[in-house]
């Protein structure tokens, strides 16, 4: 697997990017619920979205990436400026996320909702993670060659569970100059319809997305302006 800026170079010389982005990350997996062999759309598309769900009858790991819908408008989540000190209320319908750890007592989960990052901070994001991981991410498609082969990144995910997700972000966010806990949210299982976990190869589509379906209550240039002021409020 090439490195996520790599990969963003050759993909954005393509005209119309963010449609297929559009296409294969919402589209694909939430509008048309497509599973199995159905969601393979490359010569190199795996399906270890069904291997894993078998394995852990439906709960998200940490270290992969999901799409959903969210429901309850109740569920209503709070976007706080720092520069101005305004608070604007949202709902994400339907969130891409990076989960970062699973807590059955609660029975939710934390997750980096990648939605709410501007494009650039989500390929920085790609990028950080690609480069602490790299030995992973470099042999994964050697261990997605049969049909029920799998690749869990056992290093971050143990990281993960073991309480130190607060450094791994701060990590994160000091390297890229970022503040990637600014899209840092909790889910309840009760509130998620259609848990969809996105194939490695789909996250090369990440940066190019565009909620535009996605938020309530709010809109996306907001959400992105609130992104930047609070991370030149904290530099």
């Amino acid at each position: 697997m090439e490195q996520p800026k790599i990969i963003y170079e050759k993909l954005k010389a393509i005209t119309n990017i963010k449609e297929i982005a559009y296409e294969r990350l919402f589209e694909n997996y939430l509008k048309l619920d497509l599973e199995g062999p159905k969601k393979l759309v490359d010569i190199e598309s795996t399906d270890q979205e069904s291997v894993l769900n078998r394995m852990r009858r439906g709960i998200p790991y940490e270290g992969m990436i999901y799409t959903f819908i969210h429901l309850n408008d109740t569920n209503i989540s709070i976007l706080k400026n720092l520069k101005t000190q305004k608070e604007h209320e949202f709902h994400d319908f339907t969130p891409i996320v990076f989960c970062t750890y699973v807590d059955p007592a609660k029975a939710s989960f934390r997750a980096l909702n990648l939605n709410m990052l501007p494009q650039s901070e989500r390929l920085k994001f790609l990028q950080v993670f690609y480069e602490t991981y790299k030995d992973f991410f470099q042999d994964v498609e050697r261990e997605l060659l049969h049909e029920n082969d799998y690749a869990i990144n056992e290093k971050y995910r143990l990281a993960a569970i073991s309480g130190k997700n607060t450094d791994l972000l701060l990590y994160f966010s000091k390297k890229q100059k970022a503040s990637f806990s600014y899209a840092y949210r909790s889910y309840e299982f009760k509130n998620i319809k259609k848990l969809r976990m996105l194939e490695f190869e789909e996250w090369q589509y990440i940066p190019f997305f565009e909620a535009k379906e996605s938020f309530k209550k709010i809109n996306l240039q907001l959400i992105y302006r609130t992104y930047w002021d609070n991370l030149n409020k904290t530099i």
